[in-house]
């Protein structure tokens, strides 16, 4: 069962399962009750859940239905921008160690899944692909949470006689962010457990031999314009993707 992320119009949120068969009003009738429970761990599920569905209320939660002071709904608001941009880097460092430690996969283990579905999008992204990072639909949801965020923060700036509308206004690209979120950690979810599924596999144990004796394999020197033709195509992150590389390369060295 898939995880909804509930927001309201005053900064709060929380994840809960999907409803399978209940409106989106009994639903959210349901979320009150468990609210006090749930609110607990909403920073937490923030950085962790894949959401498939994001319910946006027009009301506040249940904790905001008596007024408080404004500059208490501002510091929501400025600490939950700081947040998003957090976790969209870490987004972005969890991506490039999954492409790091795909790329450092022998070329046999990608090969005994080059056909199997739930492998698809990890050959699409590190292996096939050539679109430029900044026009590839994958990375839509980290360039729109800077985007949102980017947003939200201007909305800030600019109202200097802040009341609870302006700052709910701010809350709404606050909240996109948030479910842009969820859509990203589901898609790095799918990479994560591709690249598990294939390093499971037994690799080629004569192209490693050939490789320590200081002579590349023929499989290595397939897969090696692959990983330079990935990080070249990350543009402004080849960098941080050749020192994430380099990093998990070392770690292979000294294992051995």
């Amino acid at each position: 069962m898939g995880v909804t992320l509930i927001t309201w119009s005053c900064g709060h949120f929380v994840h809960q399962k999907s409803p399978t068969y209940r409106t989106e009003a009994q639903f959210l009738d349901g979320v009150t009750e468990d609210y006090w429970f749930l609110c607990e761990f909403a920073e937490k599920d923030l950085a962790n859940k894949a959401t498939e569905h994001h319910i946006a209320s027009p009301d506040n939660c249940p904790k905001c239905q008596e007024p408080t002071r404004v500059g208490v709904w501002h510091f929501r608001a400025t600490d939950a921008i700081e947040v998003l941009r957090n976790l969209q880097q870490g987004c972005k460092t969890c991506y490039l160690e999954i492409g790091a430690n795909y790329h450092h996969l022998d070329f046999s283990q990608k090969a005994r899944y080059a056909y199997d579905k739930r492998c698809a999008t990890a050959h699409a992204q590190f292996w096939i692909s050539q679109v430029p990072r900044s026009t590839d639909p994958f990375f839509a949801p980290i360039t729109n949470i800077s985007r949102l965020c980017d947003e939200a923060q201007r909305m800030l700036d600019t109202n200097y006689n802040e009341t609870h509308e302006d700052i709910k206004a701010a809350f709404v690209p606050i909240n996109k962010a948030r479910a842009e979120l969820g859509q990203i950690i589901t898609s790095l979810n799918e990479l994560l457990f591709a690249v598990h599924l294939m390093e499971g596999a037994p690799a080629n144990q004569k192209g490693e031999v050939r490789w320590h004796s200081g002579f590349p394999s023929r499989e290595a020197m397939i897969c090696i314009p692959k990983a330079i033709a990935w990080m070249e195509r990350m543009e402004d992150w080849q960098g941080q993707a050749l020192d994430t590389l380099r990093e998990v390369l070392s770690k292979a060295i000294q294992r051995c």
